[in-house]
């Protein structure tokens, strides 16, 4: 029994006309848009959240101070213009990046930067939080780079935060160091604590991402993914290790010029 065979046809490779890849491209389009301001809106949403309670911060401790005037140690006076100092320095970098989210993609405001004042700033910011851990903060002699100020100074704040936190709860001591790298310059904090498994020392910069450990669990895991995003769009790399002595040591490079 024969089978009938139907005869070959060329293969037809179909192709949309210029209308239908209009059509397309604009569907796409749309579809980004409607991505964009989801992120926008989240962004919204979550500095609302973030700067709400450091305003409150803020309109506490300057009523304090105004009920009290008159009656307040030096030292409770000095206490209350430090919270408000770290509210005011948190709620920048926090406008800061909400700005940063809904600007992706634009160029980086880079200025030539002292970074001895950026950590200046920054240790002035984390003050309350290294006086309770009574934390050793040693610091190189760090240089000047071409940056944006303000998202460098999340980075070190960033850094410096986990560090405290994740380091001993008391007397710990907290290296910051900077060397040349061919055309680029590698900063460390390098902390004590509990070695970083070598599976989560990638791992740890994803967003939402939480270490182990009970200590570990507070915040939203999102500081060192922040780092992250900074240090790339720099032009750099971020990364951890684990120091000869078993100190967890973060660093990130930065281009020289």
């Amino acid at each position: 029994m024969q089978r009938s065979v139907s005869p070959a046809h060329p293969q037809v490779r179909a192709t949309l006309s210029p209308e239908m890849e209009n059509r397309r491209l604009r569907a796409r389009i749309s579809e980004l848009e409607r991505e964009k301001a989801d992120v926008e809106s989240f962004a919204a949403v979550a500095a609302h959240e973030l700067l709400a309670p450091l305003i409150l911060a803020d309109a506490y401790a300057t009523a304090i101070a105004d009920r009290l005037d008159g009656e307040l140690h030096a030292e409770s006076r000095r206490d209350l213009d430090a919270l408000r100092q770290a509210a005011a320095r948190t709620r920048l970098l926090v406008e800061t990046l909400l700005h940063d989210a809904r600007s992706h993609g634009r160029k980086l405001r880079r200025r030539p930067i002292d970074l001895s004042r950026v950590m200046s700033e920054c240790l002035t910011l984390l003050a309350p939080e290294i006086e309770r851990r009574r934390a050793d903060v040693r610091l190189a002699q760090l240089p000047e780079v071409y940056a944006e100020k303000a998202l460098i100074s999340v980075v070190f704040t960033n850094l410096l935060l986990n560090a405290l936190r994740y380091g001993p709860r008391d007397h710990g001591t907290i290296l910051v160091d900077a060397t040349p790298d061919d055309a680029s310059w590698r900063f460390s904090v390098q902390s004590q604590g509990a070695p970083i498994p070598v599976e989560d020392r990638v791992r740890i910069f994803e967003p939402y991402h939480r270490g182990r450990g009970e200590r570990r669990a507070r915040g939203a895991g999102l500081g060192l993914a922040i780092c992250q995003q900074i240090v790339e769009r720099h032009g750099g790399h971020i990364g951890v290790t684990v120091a000869p002595n078993g100190d967890n040591r973060f660093y990130f490079t930065l281009p020289a010029y």
